[in-house]
């Protein structure tokens, strides 16, 4: 059994001012977002994870950074950055806030049916489709749990690509992607499969509350 712990990075200054944060921008994580990843950090402090792996996104791997310096086996869990779990590029709205993106009917199709956003909108503002995102970021986890068969894996990433990678590998619909909620920042999803093709959710959108310890 491979055990998936998904973090998504800490708050950046992006982030805190309601911007589009996609994967052609990037912003140092705020003292929250700090403070986030340190208290993740400490509430994964005794789990072994064979293998980390992040987004090569700096938000990401700062985040990584900081899980790993509290981790008690660090010394044995190399850290690797996948371009697979690069966050969605959001094109000409990337660091943009919704009030200045003046494209109501594709940002709407964007919020609530992705399938057809890219057919229809995607190309024309040079956003990633989101099956793309899926094509990429799904092989990380199947290479992933077939090189660790038995291990816990560190994954930190991004709301939208995890958003995309959970429907997906928990075998739901693409279309359906955007009836779960976005994962917060500095929370933990945990997954686990036998295969590295099913996968199945232990917990989600977990928040660590001190140093208290968030395997099952």
């Amino acid at each position: 059994m491979t055990e998936f712990y998904l973090v998504r990075h800490g708050e950046t200054e992006i982030n805190q001012k309601g911007a589009f944060n996609g994967g052609l921008v990037d912003s140092p994580l705020t003292a929250k977002g700090v403070a986030g990843a340190e208290a993740v950090g400490a509430a994964l402090a005794q789990v072994r994870f064979t293998q980390a792996l992040s987004s090569p996104l700096p938000r990401a791997l700062t985040t990584a950074k900081l899980i790993l310096a509290a981790n008690r086996f660090r010394r044995q869990t190399p850290l690797q950055a996948a371009w697979g779990l690069h966050e969605m590029r959001l094109g000409q709205w990337d660091g943009q806030t919704i009030q200045k993106v003046a494209a109501p009917e594709a940002l709407d199709l964007y919020f609530h049916r992705p399938l057809e956003f890219d057919a229809d909108c995607a190309a024309k503002f040079g956003v990633e489709p989101y099956e793309a995102v899926a094509r990429r970021a799904v092989p990380v986890f199947e290479t992933a749990a077939l090189a660790h068969p038995t291990g816990k894996i560190l994954v930190v990433g991004h709301g939208l690509l995890f958003q995309i990678l959970t429907t997906v590998l928990l075998g739901l619909p693409l279309a359906r992607l955007r009836e779960a909620p976005m994962l917060k920042n500095t929370t933990v999803t945990k997954l686990m499969t036998r295969n590295g093709k099913t996968f199945s959710q232990v917990y989600r959108d977990r928040q660590p509350v001190g140093t208290t310890p968030l395997q099952p």
